[in-house]
């Protein structure tokens, strides 16, 4: 179950019964800041924070691809396990080949480095 939420008494709902937490910005700060609040709310309960995936969707366009892959860096290294491409026209012919070569490869392989 993924449920998108941002405010206290709805991460409680999320620390209860998630699988995956959706956090509706991809603000560094306010991503640590709320995962932090998830993670007391989860404390609340008993429940270890680990078993819920965090996730953040970000736009991506093809003329700031440097920074979307820095973005995207930051957001894992900030502990968020899942990640939601929304490429924004306009997109190049083949826009998943664009993705997965421009966008993926190379956070892949920053992020095993």
């Amino acid at each position: 179950m993924l449920i998108g939420a941002f405010g206290d008494r709805a991460l409680r709902v999320v620390a209860r019964h998630a699988d995956v937490w959706n956090c509706p910005t991809n603000d560094l700060d306010a991503f640590r800041e709320r995962s932090a609040a998830l993670d007391a709310a989860c404390a609340e309960i008993g429940r270890d924070p680990s078993e819920i995936a965090r996730s953040v969707q970000l736009l991506v366009t093809r003329d700031d691809a440097a920074g979307v892959r820095r973005r995207l860096v930051e957001l894992i290294e900030a502990g968020c396990t899942h990640l939601v491409l929304a490429p924004v026209p306009p997109l190049p012919a083949s826009a998943v080949a664009w993705l997965a070569e421009e966008i993926v490869e190379p956070v892949r392989a920053e992020a095993a480095a």
